[in-house]
């Protein structure tokens, strides 16, 4: 219906893309606090247009203002025209093997799923994922097996900038020996797929 939400406009966002581009955004969800997720600078101009922004506890107390909605596991909430639900899951492990900050993923219309830096979860079944590929400890045995877990129909690669890997070798290394039993769609930056 010519909604549009957006999850975690970070740093990277800006290397290919300006603030302007996100013009006519219902809603912006952040998953976590790290800077390939999350920039104060994007964060501050779409306040200041008025758009909505949903971000977990610790996320929130970053942008610090009244104007942004905190959420916590299970909320269930209607953002930018669509029905969202927060899923906490654990953030992959730091390089040095610890902990990883507070992480929200959301289900957005009961159909699809964005988990920021995690890579497993418990109790989610979702016919599509956005799949993080790479991270300080996500390897593409990890997202094969995450997609086996929400039993995804169609996976969209994620997460390949910061730590690089190539969304296309994942693809192409997923369908050997055979069906994974999931579809991967690997989008170039500003192209749009039907789910």
């Amino acid at each position: 219906d010519g909604n549009k939400i957006v999850i975690d406009p970070g740093v990277h966002f800006l290397q290919t893309h300006t603030i302007e581009d996100l013009n006519g955004v219902g809603a912006v969800l952040y998953t976590h606090q790290h800077s390939d997720h999350y920039d104060e600078r994007i964060a501050i101009a779409l306040l200041a247009q008025g758009v909505a922004i949903y971000a977990n506890q610790s996320t929130a107390a970053l942008i610090k203002s009244e104007h942004v909605t905190t959420v916590h596991d299970g909320d269930i909430f209607t953002a930018g025209g669509f029905e969202v639900i927060a899923r906490e899951l654990p953030h992959c492990l730091l390089p040095n093997g610890s902990e990883g900050p507070q992480n929200t993923g959301y289900v957005v219309n009961g159909a699809f799923f964005h988990p920021g830096d995690g890579k497993e979860i418990a109790g989610l079944k979702v016919t599509n994922l956005a799949l993080p590929i790479s991270g300080p400890d996500i390897s593409m045995y990890d997202a094969y097996a995450f997609a086996k877990q929400v039993e995804a129909k169609v996976v969209i690669p994620i997460h390949y900038q910061a730590i690089p890997a190539d969304p296309h070798v994942f693809a192409e290394y997923i369908t050997k020996p055979g069906d994974p039993g999931f579809e991967v769609r690997v989008l170039a930056d500003g192209e749009s797929t039907e789910l």
